[in-house]
């Protein structure tokens, strides 16, 4: 869709907002700030009252994304405690995830509207197919919540909750920031009649990114004399790489440029006040690449040079070429289907859905112009998923009972192009490798009142795992197919409670988690790595303890200690015909404190602030995971009066470099202290200003890739 097609899609929202919802000016409903006795359904899978309930629930509404000018779903989670953001790329960012105490992507449940979106290859977090103005509310559980959700929640469950079509309302937007970031898009709700409704949903990000990445070349390898005599030049900028060695910088990749495109579609009806059916659609077509490479090498006219032999000033040699400059052309095309049944009155939940990343994968080659040889890399998957709960609540006993039902696959090919720049050039087929998972699980949880102040949550989930399916195929070799494996896991959970008053709740707890090994690893075979199909489950145990307190009406506070301990961890080693293989290495014990506090000063301020202490150690070596940070430290300051709303929120992660690793450099994994601020001016009854600006002191740091400098964005909202 072109710019001027995007302009004129926001335009005739404006116009048409009062025809849509039947002439009348209604305003956008209004979810307030968040509050300590806010009704979740995480942590239990039923409503309960989040000060109860025997975990760290945080929750993150639509108007906490508005008036943050949030561009994506990690963005808003960065206020959460003990949640690590390392995706430096933001909107553009592929390679990097979010950790959790101390837990990757893969380990997280991410579900959208109940349907999971750890994709079917390495199980982590599709972020760009939700359109961050379909969100009502985002829920995320801290801690193992593999007796109710099976693998993957591991260390906690991010759930996020999309927005319902049952209310007349247009919703346009448009910001426009640093770096050329865009975000534009409508979501357009319709009460067809007293049981149909429906919703229209699209949603554009853009931006040209900040160049992250450093072109370079080791001193060591430079030589006496030039690989091209005709082609030489100057300009390398001799520097230092994190782990010590000399180097030379030639330029860069240019800017991490990404386009996103997100449409939704919804369609609920509703049997009656309790029951109702729900449809959802949404497909979203992302993909990045660079932009605009820069080279500093020129030659003795000043022209410059992105292939030929620069001149170090001890008199020798690198040579380069266009291969060096160029980057991954990426893109991942998803459609999601989810259907949900709801039955209040029964206590009844129903959701089926199938996720289909249809094109997932990149390119790269020789040139810039995209004309050369290269290869492209694809590995598309599907989910289908079904998942059944019924509530009985009693006097004495809360029993949810539920199954789970899941089927993914996975396709992982690679191609010869004759034209890196067109996929479409593939003319040869070097290998394909795939399989098949299914997982079928049932669940049972009962939350025993076993006086006015005590409560004991009993939980057991059983999982039945079947990997099958697998194979590898080489060109010009016979097909290899991979043994089904089957094996069985016990997730239980145990936790109890003191409530000595409404304000006040202790917690211990104890968890048995697990994640199954990904398709990618079980199957993943080339000339470099060698599948293993016996891969066992990783397996985590974690012990938890808290208080949840509200002090007074203003002031709440909580603290949480926990401690995780892993075993059969996943990770790659060496054979002895030198390929790599994935193998259950080791065991890894993780430890933590968890502090929050919210303080309302008034009815204008009010602030907040969690601090993390977390340690890892790999048990089998009683070396650091140097991956996650010791401390993460995040607070801010909100203000909220008539028409105009402000925020100003700091961030500090503690050093993730290991030992001898040199902070600043490339690769480093940097601590840092960030500042963002923002302010919100409602103009006119259906309109809203905003401007934003993150990493406000302008911080320099490395979190393996170059984090973003200080950017801005403005922005302005109409809500019929």
């Amino acid at each position: 869709m072109n710019n001027l097609s995007r302009k004129g899609l926001l335009m005739s929202a404006l116009i048409c907002g009062n025809l849509f919802i039947g002439g009348t000016t209604v305003f956008a409903e209004e979810i307030g700030d968040y509050q300590l006795d806010e009704m979740v359904v995480t942590a239990t899978r039923t409503e309960e009252s989040n000060i109860k309930v025997a975990s760290v629930v945080s929750v993150i509404t639509a108007d906490d994304i508005k008036k943050k000018n949030i561009l994506t779903i990690t963005d808003a989670l960065k206020e959460v405690a003990g949640i690590y953001d390392g995706r430096p790329g933001g909107m553009s960012d592929t390679a990097n995830g979010i950790q959790m105490r101390g837990f990757g992507e893969a380990d997280i449940l991410v579900l959208y509207d109940g349907m999971p979106l750890n994709d079917g290859f390495n199980g982590k977090a599709d972020w760009s197919v939700i359109a961050i103005d379909d969100v009502k509310k985002i829920e995320v559980l801290q801690g193992a919540a593999s007796s109710l959700y099976g693998g993957h929640a591991v260390g906690g469950v991010i759930n996020i909750i999309g927005k319902s079509p049952d209310k007349d309302h247009v919703h346009a937007y448009a910001k426009y920031g640093s770096d050329k970031t865009k975000k534009q898009g409508i979501n357009l709700s319709k009460k067809l009649s007293d049981k149909w409704s429906m919703g229209l949903g699209y949603e554009n990000k853009e931006t040209d990114g900040h160049y992250k990445k450093l072109i370079y070349k080791y001193a060591y390898k430079a030589k006496d004399k030039p690989g091209n005599p005709d082609k030489i030049g100057t300009g390398a900028i001799l520097n230092q790489h994190s782990n010590g060695r000399d180097m030379y910088i030639l330029g860069n990749p240019g800017g991490g440029r990404s386009e996103d495109d997100t449409y939704n579609f919804k369609l609920q009806y509703k049997f009656n006040d309790a029951q109702s059916l729900t449809y959802r659609y949404t497909h979203d077509k992302y993909k990045y690449f660079a932009t605009d490479p820069e080279t500093f090498i020129k030659d003795s006219q000043g022209n410059k040079m992105f292939e030929g032999s620069v001149l170090l000033p001890n008199g020798k040699y690198l040579d380069f070429n266009e291969y060096d400059f160029t980057d991954y052309d990426g893109r991942r095309t998803t459609d999601r289907h989810a259907l949900a049944y709801k039955d209040t009155a029964n206590k009844i939940d129903f959701k089926l859905g199938v996720t289909n990343v249809k094109d997932f994968g990149y390119a790269t080659g020789d040139d810039l112009a995209g004309q050369g040889g290269g290869y492209d890399t694809n590995y598309p998957n599907k989910t289908y998923k079904a998942d059944f709960q019924k509530v009985w609540e009693g006097s004495k006993n809360n029993i949810v009972v539920g199954f789970d039902i899941e089927k993914g696959s996975m396709d992982y090919s690679q191609s010869y192009l004759e034209h890196w720049g067109d996929k479409d050039s593939a003319n040869y087929l070097y290998y394909t490798m795939g399989g098949t998972n299914l997982v079928g699980a049932v669940f049972v949880q009962d939350a025993i009142k076993l006086s006015d102040v005590y409560s004991l949550d009993l939980g057991l989930r059983v999982d039945y795992y079947q990997k099958k399916d697998g194979y590898y195929n080489e060109h010009g070799k016979d097909n290899i197919e991979r043994p089904t494996e089957k094996y069985t896991e016990l997730s239980p959970k145990v936790a109890f409670r003191y409530m000595p008053d409404d304000d006040t709740t202790y917690y211990a707890s104890y968890g048995h988690s697990f994640n199954p090994p990904t398709l990618y690893q079980l199957y993943r075979s080339n000339s470099s790595f060698e599948a293993n199909p016996d891969l066992k489950p990783e397996t985590t145990d974690t012990v938890e303890v808290g208080l949840k307190k509200q002090f007074s009406p203003k002031l709440y506070s909580s603290l949480s200690v926990y401690q995780a301990k892993s075993k059969d961890l996943i990770d790659y080693d060496y054979l002895d015909n030198g390929k790599k293989q994935y193998m259950n290495l080791s065991s890894v014990k993780r430890q933590g404190i968890e502090l929050m506090l919210d303080y309302k000063m008034d009815d204008k301020f009010s602030t907040f602030a969690n601090l993390t202490l977390q340690n890892a150690t790999d048990d089998t070596t009683g070396s650091k995971l140097y991956s996650i940070p010791k401390q993460i430290l995040k607070a801010g300051l909100k203000y909220n009066y008539g028409d105009v709303s402000a925020y100003i929120d700091g961030q500090y992660v503690s050093s993730r470099t290991y030992d001898g690793q040199i902070s600043g450099k490339l690769y480093s994994d940097d601590a840092f202290f960030t500042a963002d601020a923002g302010i919100n001016y409602k103009f006119m009854k259906n309109a809203t200003l905003s401007f934003a600006v993150n990493n406000i002191f302008d911080r320099d740091y490395w979190q393996w890739y170059k984090a973003a400098g200080r950017s801005w964005i403005l922005g302005v909202d109409f809500d019929f």
